[in-house]
């Protein structure tokens, strides 16, 4: 059984997220080659297998499209662990990259524009300011949050004949 430090290991919201998926019917090692197969057609950059985990980065500072599932993911680890039915994949991601983006932006293009703003009160202008990190960041995070395991368990289901 993994560890239960693994999924503890990462810094907490709003730096980084762990959790678990669990897929029938399918091997360690296959799941290690789907995984790094479609973390390759995302165009992860680092992409390396070490055992049972596939290490890789993302990030916006990528040519792809705005859509790509790892944008908003700086790195990454996807842990591989065989059960009775199949195989449970941990994985581990982290947000430095967009926290920082999201956070320089609104403090360089949006918090002058707001903070000399005449007609609203102070408080309005550091709520605005909040409301944009929010949902930028927050918007880009619930995101990646809900996309991630769906990718991976997608990433693992058998091919059908007409795909």
């Amino acid at each position: 059984m993994l560890d239960s430090r693994y999924l503890s290991d990462s810094m907490p919201f709003p730096i980084s997220v762990s959790g678990v998926v669990t897929v029938r019917v399918v091997t360690v090692e296959a799941a290690l080659d789907q995984l790094e197969r479609a973390l390759a057609l995302q165009k992860a950059s680092a992409l390396q297998r070490q055992g049972n985990e596939v290490h890789f980065r993302g990030g916006a500072f990528r040519w792809v499209s705005n859509w790509n599932v790892l944008v908003p993911i700086s790195k990454g680890v996807l842990h591989v662990q065989p059960r009775d039915d199949g195989v449970s994949i941990f994985y581990r991601v982290t947000f430095s990259e967009m926290l920082i983006a999201v956070t320089l932006m609104m403090a360089v293009f949006v918090g002058p524009v707001v903070a000399f703003s005449s007609r609203v009160p102070v408080p309005g202008r550091i709520g605005v300011i909040l409301i944009g990190w929010s949902w930028l960041f927050g918007g880009n995070f619930a995101l990646a949050w809900w996309r991630l395991p769906r990718f991976l368990r997608r990433s693992l289901q058998p091919k059908r004949a007409s795909d």
